[in-house]
This record gives structure tokens, C-alpha cells and sequence, in this order.
């Protein structure tokens, strides 16, 4: 092969400025092989296996012993493989469409309509061709906000990490690993990658470009078995070149006076790739790595299988944001007709446009004829003088990947709990925790003990054969017979706690896309096993210490028992004075005037000091139920903020940092 290919280097043309040029040689100095015609053709010559049918001209078999005299050989098929494969075939002007070819050819009849409609075909009536060029730049990134951003990414990873996709937050991980790897590499090289599949041209193109045969070219499958890669400007890239996974064996300088460290290409990484279609998993899989890795990508395309699904499906469609950092090149232009190239250009637009979503530049070039090579040369020598090419690449990366965030969260969005919701929640847990009908209960137990000790002897004495409303109340602790009543927990109601924290996290959450609902009431719930006994101890905490009697009482009892035991003389005394005026004695009715007012007068000055008493004792007691309701609810509204509140507002905090992450994350110009 190099020897049939050092056949076709000899010739030369005139350059520009009068002097001779070699053959294979641009005006740019960038040099190119170009296979020499047979001195006895006066035909055009062959195109080889990639061409389409001129007009009028059938497509016919073509031995390979008549291949020289029939036109030039193709530098990529020395055997006429692809015409042998087209004798096979014998199509018929019309019948083929070219790029849909992606496997043997099948013989076709002829047919006087269009061509057979195809999966990839779109109403050609309905696609206007754009007269401008799609590609936009991307918008200018520093390295400093590409880290800013990659640390956004970090945060949402954090945040999203066993809530989110799997996948998602896998990707994030690894964008994050590739980007850090990078960042910390050579960022005076830029490394552009030529992808491709076997036949369309890569290699030559590779080895126009280098000016050298450093890639082997042919028809055979795999082509190219490993990557290649061409170094313009060596310090600091043989830890890019380890990282990237290119053999020492593959690796190729340019360090001749003509690649001097001034060339308008020193910091160039050119890469051939294996091709992606190749029949080895292990190639294929190395292929599929450094597409994913190189700063540009220039996918070679030629005319015969520009519109390979496995290349528009499995890699353009799912790089569809990465139109700035990608190049297509129409490679072996100089094998079809030129009007038919306006027409496959068209095509390829059309097909990068709506079926894969992706805007790149769109360049044509051959190999053989040079066309192309100086604005391909020209397009590395500006990606590479940009410096920039690296970030672009791992922004188009970062954005792709945060796009699948939104998902989970609005840029810039904000989320709280309301404050009628807060105080509905404090409400609603003060009612599971009963501190009304606590404090009820404290003040009916201080009245019913205050009248025990204060109240009219008498009546009390009655009181005592009624049932205990506290012990019927399961409320015992509150009695005076408990030596300790408020050490013990009331016993909130877990199942109307876990309601209130369920109605507050959704007034809180609601509207937030999911998981954030449920991880803001799983945030609530996070000390619900504890929350009722942490209530009933707290609302305890706060009962008065019912061990000891106001000391007023102890007074108030010895006056009611003198009392009583004046009441009692007196009524002796009238009964002994009614027996003696009864058997004749000399009592006379004053003194039972006297013993009765003394007898009455106690029982009536008893009972209007027991009901004085009471009455006293029950303000004492509303004011013990006002202490009670009081601060038993402050302990509530401190439990719930510290137990409730804190853990649900602190997830909700999270939310509003995922949403500033998404924000600096986001790609720039997005609203």
C-alpha cells in the first residue's frame, strides 16, 4: 500500500506565487496525496466504491485487472472490493439513495416512481434548507466558571444522591470525575478527535493532515485497530496522551524545524479513532471513549453512509447540545458529481437537523484532491489558538447533564413553611398533647383539694362518698393522694401528631416536584417515635407541685374546726339546758336563746367562711389552669420547632440550595 501510494506523490503544479508545488501539496502548504492518472485514460477517472452513478450512466461491474485502465485506482479499495460489490448489486441510475446504504447492497427493480420511502426519510416538501449556517458558538465560558459550575454540580449530586435517577446522579459522578481529570491536564493542548466508521476516509484524511502516513488505510475491517495520535508541541501532553489511553507505540511528534514551537498549531492533539462500527467489541468500546473525551469532534461522514442510523441514533442524537464542539466533514467529496454534492449537503443538514437534533459546522473535504483540507486546517488552527475548545466541551457535557436535573427542581426556586401552617401545626399538637384537658384537670383537682381543706367540714365530709372524676379521667396523677403527679408523661396521641405533621409538610411541599414531598414529611416525621412521650413529659413538666397546700388552707381549717366545735358546744349546752327546762330545773329561756344563737351562729359562720374559702380557691385554681395551658403551650411550640419544624424547614432549606445549585449550574443563557 505505501508503495502503490508513493506512486501517486510524483507530479507537481504550479503554487500561487509562480513556483513549483509538489504534488499533494495545498496552497497552504499542508500536503495531500493525489493518485495519478493512467496515461492512456482520457476518461474521468473511477470513483471507487463510495461513488454515485454519474447521470445516464448505469452502474456497472468492474474487474479488478481492468480497473487501471478504467480510471484511478481508490487509495482505500487497491483491490476493487466496492465495484466487485456493486457488480453484485447491478443498480440502476435512480435507484439508490445515497447515504442510505449501510449494509450490502439488494438488487432492485427498476422504478419509474421515487425512491423507496425510508425510515430516515422526512417529507422532503416540508424541510426548507437553511441558507445560514446553523452552527452558533457557544457562549464564552472562563475556566473559572466552568469550576464554579462543576461545583453547582457537585451540590445537586449531593443533594439528589439515593432520591434521584440512579442513572442520572451516575453521570453526574462520572462528568465530574472526567472534568476534574482533565482540568488538572495540559491546558495548552487541545485534543481534537476524527470519528468515524470503516471506509469513510478518516485515516487518509488523518494522514493529510499530519502530512505523514501514520495511519494505515484500506478496505479491510477493522481499518483502523487503535487510535492514533499526532503531537504538535510535546511538553505536557504525554500525561494527557496516558490519561486519554493512546499506546507510546501511536503517539506521533511534529518536532521538525517546520513544526517549530511558533506554528500556528503547536498545542494540537490530532486523534484517528478507531472506527465506531468496527466488528471488535474491544475497539468499538475504545472508539466510544474518546469520543466521549476529545475537546472537538469531527466526525468524518462519507456519501455512501453520511446517514448511518448507528452514527445519527447512537451518537449524534444523544449529543444533541454538543453542536459547537463538533464537526461533520463530508469526506471523499471528489467521488460524486458536484451537482449531487449540494444535494447530500443538503441531506446531511436536513438529517443533523431534525433527525439528530445537532446544528455542527459542515465542511467537505477530500483526501485525495485536497478540496477542503485548507479550511479544515484553517478550522484546527483557530480551535487551537482559542484555547478554549476543552472548556466548551465540558460545559456542552455539564449542561447536557443538568438538564436532567430540572427535572427535580426550579432555578432559583424558594420554599417555606407558612406561618399560618407553623402555627396550625403548634395548635394541632398541643391538642394531641391534651394540654387543654390537663390544664382543666389541674384546676378541678386544686378546687376539689381546696375544698377539702377550706370548705364547711360537713359538706365535705359528704363530698367524700362521690367517685373521683381524675381517676375516672385516667388522670389519678393529678390527685393528692400521688406524691409526685407531674414526673409522668400525659401521653400525646401519636396518630394526630403524625396528621399534623402530614397536613403542615404538605402545606409546606405540596407543590414542589417530586421526591420533595415525600422528603419533606419524612423530614417531619424524622422524631415522631418520640414526640408523644418528649410532649407528655414537657406538659408534665409544667403542672404545679400539688404536695404541698397553700398555707392559708392549714388557717382556714383550724378556724372551720373551732367553728364546728363551737357550733357542737353550743348545741350541748342547748341540749342539756332543754332537758334540765324539760325536768323542772331552773333554766330559764335565755340561756337557750343563748345556747341556740351560739350554735347557730357557728354552722352559719362556718358555711359563709367555706364558701368564701371556695370561692377563693377557685380564682387560685383558674389561675393554675392559665399557668398550665400557658406554659404548656410554650412547651409544645419549643418541642415542635426543635422536634418538628427545625428538621422540616432544614429540608426545605436543602430544596432552596439545590435550586441556587441548578441555577449556577444551568447553561448560560437560559432562562
Amino acid at each position: 500500500m505505501a508503495d502503490r501510494e508513493a506512486d501517486h506523490l510524483e507530479g507537481g503544479r504550479p503554487s500561487p506565487d509562480g513556483g513549483p508545488r509538489a504534488a499533494g501539496e495545498t496552497p497552504d502548504g499542508f500536503r495531500y496525496r493525489v493518485p495519478a492518472a493512467p496515461a492512456d485514460s482520457g476518461a474521468p477517472p473511477s470513483r471507487g466504491r463510495h461513488a454515485t452513478p454519474s447521470h445516464g450512466t448505469p452502474a456497472t461491474a468492474v474487474d479488478a485487472e481492468e480497473a487501471p485502465a478504467r480510471g484511478r485506482s481508490d487509495p482505500d479499495d487497491p483491490d476493487n472490493l466496492a465495484g466487485w460489490v456493486d457488480s453484485l448489486a447491478q443498480v440502476e441510475e435512480g435507484e439508490m439513495i445515497a447515504g442510505r446504504r449501510t449494509g450490502p447492497l439488494p438488487t432492485l427493480a427498476h422504478r419509474p416512481a421515487a425512491a423507496p420511502a425510508s425510515s430516515w426519510d422526512v417529507d422532503e416538501e416540508e424541510y426548507q434548507p437553511t441558507r445560514r449556517e446553523l452552527w452558533q458558538p457557544m457562549p464564552a465560558t472562563t475556566r473559572a466558571e466552568l469550576i464554579s459550575k462543576l461545583d453547582a454540580l457537585a451540590v445537586l449530586v449531593e443533594v439528589g444522591r439515593g432520591h434521584f435517577d440512579p442513572e442520572l446522579i451516575e453521570r453526574a459522578r462520572g462528568l465530574l470525575k472526567h472534568a476534574g481529570a482533565r482540568l488538572r491536564l495540559s491546558a495548552d493542548h487541545t485534543v481534537i478527535a476524527l470519528a468515524g466508521g470503516t471506509g469513510s476516509g478518516k485515516s487518509s484524511l488523518f494522514n493529510a493532515l499530519c502530512g505523514l502516513e501514520l495511519s494505515r488505510v484500506g478496505v479491510t475491517r477493522p481499518t483502523t485497530t487503535a487510535a492514533h495520535a499526532c503531537v504538535w508541541g510535546t511538553e505536557g501532553a504525554d500525561d494527557l496522551l496516558g490519561w486519554l489511553g493512546v499506546p507510546p507505540r501511536y503517539r506521533h511528534s511534529r518536532v521538525s524545524e517546520l513544526d517549530r514551537d511558533d506554528s500556528d498549531i503547536t498545542g494540537l492533539i490530532l486523534l484517528d479513532l478507531p472506527d465506531h462500527d468496527s466488528v471488535r467489541a474491544s475497539q468499538t468500546a475504545e472508539s466510544d471513549h474518546l469520543i466521549r473525551t476529545a475537546d472537538l469532534l469531527i466526525w468524518v461522514l462519507d456519501p455512501q453512509k453520511y446517514a448511518d442510523a448507528a452514527v445519527h441514533h447512537r451518537y449524534l442524537a444523544e449529543m444533541s447540545g454538543h453542536g459547537a464542539v463538533m464537526v461533520a466533514v463530508l469526506n471523499q467529496i471528489d467521488r460524486i458529481d458536484p451537482e449531487e454534492a449540494e444535494e447530500l449537503l443538503t441531506d446531511l443538514r436536513r438529517l443533523l437537523e431534525n433527525e439528530s437534533g445537532v446544528q455542527p459546522r459542515v465542511l467537505t473535504t477530500s483526501a485525495v484532491t485536497g478540496e477542503g483540507l485548507r479550511e479544515l486546517r484553517q478550522l484546527l488552527v483557530e480551535t487551537v489558538a482559542d484555547r478554549r475548545a476543552a472548556v466548551d466541551r465540558l460545559v456542552a457535557d455539564l449542561d447536557q447533564v443538568v438538564t436532567g436535573f430540572a427535572a427535580y427542581g426550579e432555578a432559583g426556586g424558594t420554599a417555606e413553611l407558612p406561618p399560618p401552617a407553623r402555627a396550625a401545626l403548634v395548635d394541632r399538637l398541643a391538642e394531641a398533647s391534651g394540654v387543654e384537658a390537663v390544664a382543666e384537670a389541674v384546676e378541678a383537682a386544686h378546687e376539689r383539694r381546696g375544698a377539702r381543706a377550706v370548705g364547711w367540714p360537713l359538706p365535705r365530709w359528704v363530698r367524700r362518698l362521690r367517685r373521683d372524676p381524675l381517676r375516672v379521667a385516667q388522670l389519678d396523677f393529678l390527685t393528692e393522694d400521688a406524691a409526685q403527679p407531674s414526673t409522668g408523661p400525659v401521653g400525646a396521641q401519636r396518630a394526630e401528631i403524625a396528621t399534623a405533621i402530614a397536613t403542615a409538610a404538605e402545606a409546606a411541599a405540596g407543590s414542589l416536584p417530586d421526591p420533595w414531598p415525600q422528603r419533606v414529611r419524612t423530614a417531619g416525621r424524622t422524631n415522631l417515635e418520640t414526640l408523644p412521650d418528649e410532649l407528655g413529659a414537657a406538659i408534665a413538666g409544667v403542672l404545679p407541685d400539688e404536695s404541698t397546700a397553700p398555707s392559708w388552707w392549714q388557717a382556714v381549717r383550724i378556724v372551720q374546726y373551732l367553728l364546728v366545735a363551737s357550733a357542737g358546744g353550743g348545741l350541748v349546752w342547748l341540749g342539756v339546758l332543754l332537758v334540765g327546762w324539760v325536768g323542772g330545773g331552773l333554766t330559764g329561756p335565755a340561756l337557750l336563746l343563748l345556747a341556740a344563737a351560739l350554735a347557730l351562729a357557728s354552722l352559719l359562720l362556718g358555711w359563709l367562711a367555706g364558701v368564701g374559702c371556695r370561692n377563693l380557691v377557685a380564682v387560685e385554681a383558674a389561675r393554675r389552669r392559665e399557668y398550665v395551658e400557658m406554659h404548656g403551650a410554650e412547651q409544645v411550640k419549643r418541642i415542635a420547632v426543635e422536634r418538628v419544624v427545625a428538621p422540616l424547614e432544614a429540608e426545605l432549606r436543602t430544596y432552596e440550595r439545590y435550586c441556587q445549585a441548578l441555577e449556577e449550574a444551568r447553561p448560560a443563557g437560559r432562562g
